[in-house]
């Protein structure tokens, strides 16, 4: 004979928090919430790291775009050797001299330069013929017509400038295209943290292939998006759209494999660092709308870090220069999803063998009783029928 066990106390008879549902996974998103334990405490360093985050991004786009100046800008030069030898004395300048007018025209359009100045022969008259190439940066493009300028004006003579990539009058600043390349990278980077917390950690073989298609569906996706606003609705696109959406597609697998492999490795946290990391740091490196040949040298550092600032080159390569100089950024950005691939599947790797080593060996004993751990024994299961709502409680037979 047994004792039939009284029903246990259920937790859902106490009372609750009026907003306890938003306090626990999968509960009510309309309620802020029961608050923090510790508010004011919580409150203090929530809100220093918001205005560290703030005045990093200050502080980052402020020094990148604020006073653009020629730094280590690529110019070929032909004409007056005098002229050139003089230019050579100019530390910001990086010259190639070449040997006709051609040439020169034909090294911008190649992006083998960021532009070309012309010299007039001596006691010839001529004046000055500056090429630019606005596609490239309107910023870089003007700085490159104000070296014309300072050159004409010390030669007593005139300066031409010639964009031989101009900007279209629906984008005279050459910004779209900048944000274009950055809300794709954002727009991935996020996307890849927020799948990561919805479909959980990648440690199979079978979750590596979800993730991957989950990761291509969504890049396409997006890229397809921005791809139709600034083509149809703002009509910046100057060449087919489907170059555009691929370069925008590759953008955005290039940054969300990475995040995906960081994740992998490091968590949440380590995903978001990252995105930060792209945002404050990795957009300025780009070189926005202006080129990166304007920046200090800090940020043309972080250009060869960071994708986004190949991103940009190749759609550039792409909407103004028929495709030039398109190897490199396309090998770069590959990398980056490579690199993403490959973290992940070392991390799977490296959670597989720690589970295979916590686990026991075959054929050693536990050093607790395996019996402890058994299901319920015969006697509890006919206590369950009698009582269904108790909880499974170890039952002692009466004698």
């Amino acid at each position: 004979m047994t004792h039939v066990t009284e029903p246990a106390p259920d937790r859902r008879d106490g009372p609750q928090h009026p907003a306890f549902e938003a306090a626990v996974a999968g509960g009510t998103l309309n309620s802020e919430g029961p608050g923090s334990a510790h508010r004011y405490r919580n409150v203090i360093l929530g809100g220093i790291a918001i205005l560290l985050l703030a005045m990093a991004m200050l502080t980052s786009y402020s020094s990148a775009f604020g006073d653009p100046t020629p730094n280590n800008v690529h110019l070929a030069v032909t004409g007056d050797v005098d002229a050139i030898v003089a230019l050579e004395q100019q530390g910001s300048l990086d010259l190639t001299v070449v040997a006709s007018d051609q040439q020169a025209r034909t090294a911008v359009l190649d992006r083998d330069v960021d532009g070309a100045v012309v010299l007039p022969a001596p006691g010839k008259g001529a004046g000055v013929t500056t090429y630019i190439a606005s596609g490239g940066g309107r910023g870089l493009g003007q700085a490159i017509s104000g070296i014309g300028d300072s050159i004409a004006a010390k030669l007593r003579t005139t300066n031409t400038a010639a964009d031989l990539a101009p900007l279209p009058k629906q984008d005279p600043v050459g910004s779209i295209e900048f944000y274009a390349i950055l809300f794709a990278g954002l727009g991935a980077a996020l996307g890849a943290t927020v799948f990561g917390r919805i479909l959980g950690t990648v440690d199979t073989a079978a979750k590596f292939i979800e993730r991957s298609i989950v990761l291509v569906l969504y890049t396409g996706l997006l890229a397809g998006l921005i791809t139709l606003w600034i083509d149809s609705a703002l009509g910046a696109v100057t060449v087919g759209p489907w170059a555009v959406f691929g370069t925008l597609w590759l953008t955005g697998l290039a940054i969300g494999g990475a995040v995906t492999g960081v994740a992998a490795l490091g968590g949440t946290i380590a995903a978001l660092v990252m995105t930060l990391a792209l945002v404050i740091l990795g957009n300025t490196s780009s070189g926005g709308p202006l080129g990166i040949h304007v920046l200090n040298d800090f940020f043309q550092t972080l250009y060869y870090v960071f994708p986004q600032g190949d991103a940009l080159d190749l759609l550039r390569s792409v909407q103004y220069f028929d495709g030039a100089a398109v190897a490199a950024p396309i090998i770069r950005l590959s990398i980056w999803a490579v690199a993403g691939i490959l973290l992940t599947l070392t991390a799977m790797l490296i959670r597989n063998r720690r589970e295979a080593a916590a686990r026991p060996k075959g054929g050693l004993r536990s050093e607790h009783d395996p019996r402890q751990t058994a299901g319920p024994s015969g006697s509890h299961l006919e206590a369950a029928a009698v009582t269904p709502n108790a909880a499974l409680l170890p039952l002692t037979p009466t004698p």
